[in-house]
């Protein structure tokens, strides 16, 4: 069965930018989370946003549980976009996303240049219950604790119907994915920033430094203000990030159409 990634709409104003951003949001979450990203980087900065199945405009469509298969329908649907210097950046469950994202496309040929993640770093083991297989009470009482999950969603019964088997799949790929063999992944060929923030409840710093293992270029680590959602809570996260990702990428930028 294939599967379906569905991507930002292109804006044409963007058509012979120089740099590219490719985001991945958080469990359950859809590309529409990145739109104030996408309308206020522009003109500069090329920003799309990936959808999962079970979510956004492919609610329709079954969420996946299985990160081959995953990461597969992601490569084949971002690998015509790595036609110019572009970065990567994940949030939370699209950090890990990102990761392997950028794995897959480095065996490809293709590594980003640059990755950003808000999130634990892939070697380090998920803490607490296992919640994807809990009874709906149960789950949801879970998402509240772990304020995972806006309130207005969670007390809203049929915007919650539409989100959880988006969430429960999400959940069941954080459960199953193997921090123990991340530990021996081969460190990627392109810098990291990881970025954290002072009252993330749910991904303590230090996990965030972990990054710091997962390549063997530059890697840089901030902390900003703010909760576990702290790159859409923190005023000023977004203007950091694009002048960091824009700094960056016009680096690689000369040597990428020096080289064409």
């Amino acid at each position: 069965m294939s599967v379906e990634i569905a991507l930002s709409p292109h804006d044409a104003i963007c058509a012979g930018l120089s740099g590219r951003l490719l985001c991945f949001t958080h469990a359950g979450g859809a590309g529409e989370r990145f739109q104030d990203w996408i309308s206020g980087f522009a003109p500069v900065l090329d920003v799309r946003s990936i959808t999962l199945p079970g979510r956004g405009a492919l609610s329709d469509h079954a969420p996946v549980e299985s990160w081959p298969s995953l990461i597969a329908a992601v490569v084949t649907r971002v690998l015509p976009l790595t036609d110019r210097p572009y970065a990567l950046f994940g949030h939370s469950f699209g950090a890990l996303l990102a990761y392997e994202t950028a794995r897959a496309l480095g065996a490809k040929g293709r590594p980003p240049n640059l990755l950003v993640v808000a999130g634990r770093a892939p070697q380090v083991a998920a803490q607490g219950t296992k919640i994807s297989g809990l009874p709906r009470a149960a789950f949801l009482k879970e998402l509240e604790a772990i304020d995972g999950t806006p309130v207005e969603v969670l007390s809203n019964a049929n915007l919650m119907d539409r989100a959880l088997p988006a969430l429960r799949a999400d959940f069941t790929l954080l459960e199953r994915y193997d921090a123990d063999g991340a530990e021996n992944h081969r460190p990627l060929d392109c810098p990291i920033l990881a970025v954290g923030s002072d009252n993330d409840l749910q991904v303590p710093f230090g996990s965030v430094l972990g990054w710091r293992h997962r390549t063997r270029l530059r890697f840089e680590c901030r902390l900003f203000t703010g909760d576990h959602f702290f790159p859409f809570s923190n005023p000023d996260f977004a203007d950091s990030l694009f002048d960091y990702v824009d700094g960056s990428l016009n680096e690689h930028s000369k040597d990428f159409h020096r080289a064409g």
